[in-house]
């Protein structure tokens, strides 16, 4: 984990020219260019907002507005799998520099990670004007602990970025590991309090217990407790989720310095 975090540190000028590519390169064809930064979050919320109000209606404790708490828990989701996705292709994406330029591979990863990082922030504004609206109409009071969201952060940068340099090294020697990450991403969604309360469920209790015991979990409760909940997270809640940033980020480091000496001829 030291070494790759020192190459990542070694080489940060470099992961900053190729950030600014990837951003430019992903808006370059399309007519709002890099507004869509903060169309995809809107829009999501809008789709959200009509499937749960309109048509399941979900039952949702206090009366609070379920659109916002949605909202609250999908924005860094859409952030990790979005990175976790790009990264089971970027190294081929990039084979051509690893190949003659001779870059450091553990930096195109944490280009792609960084890029959807980027993107997260500028989407930060839709949540802060949307629960500001709510709060406006009183439908829900404003959450003054959304200042301390970029704590929340840390853990979901640490945990995708592990993530993805294990998938990036990995989708290079098994490819077919590239098709099955959006099936393993939306079994990981559907089991994490994403669009549902742990409180509001009555499963079995093993069942309970096996949901409750999923890292994302605490990453998840953390952030919607600071973007929605208007209270500060408990101190075990917030440290298991750094916990759980750093162990992701320590295996999938680890994963990564195991294939890496490969990675260019797999290529």
């Amino acid at each position: 984990m030291v070494t790759h975090t020192a190459i990542l540190w070694r080489h940060r000028a470099l992961i900053g020219v190729l950030v600014r590519r990837e951003l430019a390169a992903r808006y370059r064809a399309s007519v709002l260019g890099f507004f869509w930064s903060l169309l995809n979050p809107l829009l999501s919320l809008v789709v959200y907002a009509f499937v749960f109000t309109t048509i399941f209606q979900p039952r949702f404790p206090g009366g609070q507005p379920y659109p916002l708490f949605l909202f609250a828990g999908l924005l860094p989701w859409m952030f990790f799998s979005g990175a976790v996705i790009d990264a089971a292709v970027t190294m081929v994406d990039n084979g051509p520099l690893l190949a003659k330029v001779m870059c450091p591979p553990e930096i195109f990863p944490a280009v792609t990670v960084l890029a959807h990082l980027v993107n997260h922030l500028f989407a930060l504004p839709v949540l802060v004007g949307a629960m500001a609206v709510a709060a406006w109409f009183g439908a829900h009071p404003f959450p003054w602990t959304i200042v301390f969201l970029p704590l929340a952060l840390v853990p979901w940068v640490l945990t995708t970025a592990g993530v993805a340099a294990a998938v990036a090294a990995g989708a290079v020697h098994f490819r077919d590991l590239r098709d099955l990450v959006g099936h393993l991403l939306n079994l990981l969604f559907f089991s994490s309090p994403i669009i549902y309360s742990l409180e509001g469920l009555d499963l079995h209790p093993t069942l309970m217990t096996v949901l409750r015991l999923n890292p994302f979990a605490s990453l998840v409760e953390v952030y919607r407790n600071l973007a929605f909940g208007g209270k500060i997270p408990e101190m075990q809640t917030a440290l298991t989720a750094l916990l759980v940033g750093l162990g992701v980020f320590f295996l999938g480091t680890w994963v990564f310095s195991r294939m890496r000496d490969t990675i260019v001829e797999a290529v």
